[in-house]
């Protein structure tokens, strides 16, 4: 006899882990009001959030919890005695890189698994950052720079509930060690309690965007980007082709990241304490840890809205802990690779993670030698402002640029093995190469030649003044979905 998941496995035509995975996102949400009627202190919070979080990790990956038990365990230890060397980061980057790594060597296949190294990444990222956090806070203490960011250690309780809080335990978002404490210690609480109605408003967008993904898979599925079909279309219609299954095929990870993130917000955890001046991504209290700005996506009218938009605390915390760290190579060009190159590593040993990662640092950089080349031709400008036929017409071609060239530059990420990805390529021509390496190349010197500077040469460009630690835009992900 079949037991329910496995029924609704068959009836959906979804497998039994990915079945198991959404039925635990949805899990945390019955989770998270017991928990908001909680009485107790900071104590059975913290058990109640360990022990529910360890269970669902049980429930997709048995015995296979072993793995993030044992990262916790060396997680503490090296807090424990090494939390005032500068050997902290270091040992703790490379056990939690490494047992990853090794994970990904012997459970790697030539399709996306769902396996026990897929929480796995969002606790190493966790548990590292926390090392950073942690080895931070004594620099500033030897200092005599300590200030309300500067975190403890973490007890065995904490860390345990830190890492398997259940809201974000299977697929992100990431979140600090001081935002769980401040949390924890009932800080959020005043500034939350419209938290039930912005949860459900994630909640139903999250089922909103999953729908429209089920739906669109059963006309641009990934078997058909693979198969005769599709490559007996004209070189036009596999484009049109590719631009929609790329942008279906993002639904699913915005859909399930909109469900985390409205589980989290009902426990309380995603208030913005910061000033607002400070805040990063909204205005709204409540979006602390979102991963997906719905808004800015769905009005991309480049590459780097999609980069801005998706994935959000993942790539944020990139930017913290591996783009700015690199700053003592002076040349931002170096970090913004490295910090590609980190994620890249961080996905697995795939030729299509290293190309996507690549593509979009050649993406990012042809965008920003085009974009102010034309923002300085003051006749274009004028132009564009004064013709609505032309505005209609940069609207249609910034949308088939946008979500065209973003399917193909998720075809590796998603089909991963080179031979896969390769004959997608070879199917259109290889077109995304073309524009893009030849974009860098030629496209540049080619707009000020015909569109020369018609500003004052004095006037000062507004980026100049952007900080040096600026981090980089984010990339498209799968791990942390």
């Amino acid at each position: 006899m079949l037991n329910p998941v496995e029924a609704l496995a068959s009836v959906s035509g979804a497998s039994a882990p990915a079945i198991r995975l959404i039925l635990s996102v949805l899990l945390a949400y019955p989770i998270g009001l017991v928990y908001r009627q909680l009485k107790g202190g900071a104590t059975e919070r913290n058990l109640y959030l360990a022990v529910t979080g360890l269970s669902i990790v049980v429930f997709n990956y048995g015995t296979d919890v072993c793995h993030s038990l044992l990262a916790v365990v060396v997680s503490f230890v090296c807090n424990s005695l090494l939390g005032t060397s500068s050997l902290l980061v270091p040992v703790s980057f490379a056990f939690h890189m490494g047992y990853l790594l090794t994970g990904y060597y012997f459970t790697t296949s030539d399709t996306y698994d769902i396996k026990w190294t897929m929480p796995h990444c969002v606790l190493v990222l966790r548990l590292i950052g926390l090392a950073f956090d942690l080895s931070d806070s004594r620099q500033k203490e030897k200092q005599g720079k300590a200030d309300a960011k500067c975190i403890t250690a973490p007890t065995p309780l904490e860390l345990i509930a830190f890492t398997y809080f259940p809201a974000s335990v299977l697929v992100g978002p990431q979140f600090s060690f001081l935002r769980y404490r401040r949390f924890i210690s009932g800080a959020y609480e005043p500034h939350t309690q419209g938290a039930p109605a912005y949860a459900i408003k994630k909640f139903l967008q999250g089922v909103f965007y999953l729908v429209v993904n089920q739906v669109g898979t059963q006309y641009v599925s990934d078997a058909y980007m693979i198969s005769e079909e599709f490559e007996q279309e004209s070189l036009f219609m596999k484009h049109i082709h590719m631009g929609c299954w790329g942008r279906i095929t993002l639904y699913k990870y915005i859909s399930i990241w909109l469900l985390a993130e409205g589980a989290a917000v009902l426990y309380g955890l995603t208030y913005i304490d910061a000033k607002p001046g400070e805040r990063e991504y909204c205005s709204d209290e409540l979006s602390g840890c979102t991963n997906i700005k719905v808004g800015v996506f769905e009005n991309t009218s480049k590459y780097g809205h999609y980069v801005e938009s998706f994935n959000v605390q993942t790539n944020t915390w990139v930017a913290n802990y591996v783009y700015k760290r690199l700053r003592f190579l002076n040349n931002r060009m170096l970090s913004h690779l490295g910090a590609l190159l980190f994620l890249a590593v961080w996905h697995g040993f795939h030729s299509g993670y290293y190309i996507t990662f690549l593509m979009e640092f050649t993406v990012i950089r042809m965008e920003k030698e085009v974009e102010p080349i034309l923002a300085k031709s003051e006749k274009l400008q004028q132009l564009y402002r004064e013709q609505p036929l032309l505005r209609a017409l940069v609207f249609v071609v910034l949308k088939f640029y946008t979500i065209v060239w973003a399917g193909w530059c998720l075809v590796p990420f998603v089909f991963l093995s080179f031979h896969k990805w390769w004959n997608i390529y070879a199917a259109v021509r290889y077109s995304g190469f073309i524009l893009f390496l030849g974009g860098n190349a030629l496209l540049p010197p080619l707009l000020r030649a015909v569109l020369p500077r018609s500003v004052s040469s004095t006037t000062k460009d507004p980026s100049a003044n952007a900080s040096k630690d600026q981090p980089p835009q984010g990339a498209v992900q799968k791990k942390d979905i």
